[in-house]
């Protein structure tokens, strides 16, 4: 191959690889948005059974693209929050989401004995523990909804998942659309999409209230803004992360779970925003 056409290849190749990488988040953002908000339509424990599919999910991703000291055992204290911060919200919801500070609690509690249990293994203990409780913390922000459901009417936990989704799968689209200006040059994302996604989250939450949603409209546009900029942001944080992670010599990781580890932090970040925003409705 001419030496002008390599530079080309590498392109159509990378091109190639964004256009997947934004499909596949694409399809996750859609797909859980769309669980999410039937759910909670369905009642509070098929809401739950949603949310914790969703926190395994995350755990899972979570996993396989950090790769964090003690793996195993990051997962096992992910899944083990994930129930009981679960379990925990649909008994005391009603009362709010104070019941999940003592699941955090205890979750700190499980990530310290992670560490001890390492044994004569234990190293990079800072980066295990941090990891090991960064997940813990984003599986009981999701359980935040499930008490909200609890407490509330499914529209509201309704809007907020579909909501998120919305904004993310409008940002992914306009990144293909319009990828330039980027946000980082190590990062194929442009700026107008979380603009536009925030923009698109606001006006399908105003849209879903005028077809039906039983909320006030001016306070349900800006929980659908909030949920929406929170979303995109967090989405876009997560490859910013992982760039940076690359660029300081960290193992790449692509395929399906690098792809929807984005969306699903970014459901974990919009959930406890959500939550206090729609208190006030």
């Amino acid at each position: 191959m001419p030496d002008s056409e390599a530079p080309e290849a590498s392109r159509a190749d990378s091109g190639a690889a964004h256009a997947g990488t934004a499909a596949i988040a694409g399809v996750t953002a859609l797909v859980g948005g769309a669980v999410l908000g039937g759910a909670a339509f369905a009642g509070p424990v098929p809401y739950a059974i949603a949310i914790l599919v969703a926190q395994l999910a995350l755990v899972g991703a979570w996993c396989v693209v950090t790769r964090p000291p003690g793996t195993v055992g990051t997962a096992v204290v992910g899944v083990l929050t994930a129930i009981a911060a679960d379990v925990v919200a649909l008994a005391t919801g009603e009362s709010g989401a104070g019941g999940l500070v003592a699941v955090l609690a205890c979750a700190f509690g499980a990530t310290t004995f992670h560490q001890l249990s390492r044994g004569v293994t234990r190293r990079n203990v800072t980066e295990s523990f941090g990891s090991t409780m960064t997940i813990g913390v984003a599986v009981i922000a999701l359980a935040a909804t499930v008490a909200l459901r609890q407490s509330e009417e499914p529209d509201l936990v309704g809007l907020i998942a579909i909501a998120a989704a919305l904004a993310m799968v409008v940002a992914r689209l306009a990144d293909l659309v319009l990828p330039r200006p980027t946000v980082h040059q190590q990062v194929p994302r442009g700026v107008f999409g979380p603009a536009l996604g925030s923009v698109a989250a606001a006006g399908g939450s105003a849209l879903g209230v005028v077809l039906g949603l039983d909320l006030p409209l001016g306070p349900a546009t800006l929980v659908g803004w909030l949920v929406g900029t929170a979303a995109v942001l967090a989405d876009l944080a997560v490859d910013l992360a992982r760039a940076g992670r690359i660029a300081a010599g960290g193992p790449a990781t692509a395929g399906p779970g690098g792809a929807a580890l984005g969306p699903l932090v970014a459901f974990a970040v919009a959930a406890p925003i959500g939550y206090l925003v729609g208190l006030t409705l």
